[in-house]
């Protein structure tokens, strides 16, 4: 019985956040996440892929996956980008995948700030393994066994679900601030198995993010390397079932950055607050970074904080990159003009 309760604990907590889509911790790096803007900041050019690992209980947890492209079109003012998430629970037998598309346009307000809106498009789909579910009618509670076979006849219309999932979003940007704004799933799908179930459908979750960018070298003192910034970045989410504050600083001394991140989440049935350090180091075009959040079990009934370990790696080819000769701020408009 405590490998059911395990198992129905962890559908709980992956239904939960599959309706918000936000396992992944590097907000920050991977801003596009939550909004498809960021693919077109200073006329990006990167792709990039992301391991995330979340620890639940009984050694049980969930892997998820994220690969990133986007690209340019500078004469024409937009760019593409593409970029695919998905997770597994084994224990569960769920697997979970969203492919999307987004199309970002550039307008210049003027000499330093810049509006990049977008739409995005995805493809949601997940997938149950039903033999590795217990219903009711295996439960024998005379004897504490499990009966192989379930005879409920919710059994076959577990398997599939896909549908359409529609997002919309800004950003405005200098070399010094960001402001962004997103709302996705816009047209509220539904995610249950069967469709009939209308309390299944994915609520609109909006999302606020700010960053801004500190240069604390400014007089090239040579303790530090030249180009050296603090950044410190927000994001905001908040949807029918959850409200999610994330926190970040990190600071980059010129290749290397290490940062701090702190969570809070809480939605109907529990809340967390979760605390994490990361570093990335830079060579040429490409980074290679990794971040972990610490768990925090004081109180699972209320506030259970998993571990998360999260790995990347992203490859620039913008054409003008080695001109920036060992500075890797975080915010920049030279490849606009």
């Amino acid at each position: 019985m405590k490998k059911i309760n395990y198992i129905l604990l962890l559908l709980i907590f992956v239904f939960k956040l599959s309706a918000q889509d936000d396992l992944i911790i590097s907000h920050s790096r991977f801003m596009q996440k939550t909004n498809p803007s960021f693919m077109g900041i200073n006329n990006m050019n990167k792709t990039g892929v992301l391991y995330n690992s979340v620890g639940l209980v009984s050694n049980q947890g969930i892997e998820s996956r994220y690969f990133f492209g986007s690209i340019s079109f500078d004469s024409d003012y937009f760019s593409l980008g593409v970029d695919m998430y998905s997770y597994t629970m084994d224990n569960a037998g769920l697997v979970y995948s969203k492919p999307a598309i987004s199309f970002i346009y550039k307008i210049q307000l003027d000499n330093q700030d810049f509006l990049l809106p977008s739409i995005t498009l995805g493809m949601g789909s997940s997938k149950l393994d039903v033999s590795k579910l217990v219903f009711e009618d295996q439960l024998s509670l005379i004897s504490g066994y499990l009966q192989a076979l379930s005879n409920d006849p919710l059994a076959p219309l577990i398997g599939d679900a896909n549908y359409l999932d529609l997002g919309a979003s800004f950003i405005i940007h200098s070399d010094k601030y960001l402001v962004g704004f997103s709302a996705q799933h816009l047209n509220q799908p539904n995610i249950s198995y069967n469709k009939e179930n209308e309390e299944y459908k994915m609520p609109i979750r909006f999302s606020l993010q700010a960053g801004y960018e500190f240069d604390i070298n400014p007089y090239d003192q040579g303790f530090l390397p030249r180009y050296s910034t603090l950044y410190a970045f927000t994001n905001i989410s908040k949807s029918a079932y959850s409200t999610d504050i994330y926190l970040s600083q990190e600071v980059q001394f010129g290749e290397f950055s290490i940062g701090l991140n702190e969570i809070m989440k809480s939605t109907e049935s529990f809340s967390m607050l979760n605390v994490g350090i990361s570093v990335a180091l830079s060579y040429e075009n490409f980074e290679f970074g990794t971040l972990y959040n610490f768990p925090s079990r004081k109180n699972p009934a209320k506030a259970y904080s998993p571990s998360t370990f999260e790995v990347f790696l992203t490859f620039d080819f913008s054409p003008y990159l080695r001109n920036r000769r060992g500075d890797y701020r975080r915010l920049s408009i030279d490849n606009y003009y």
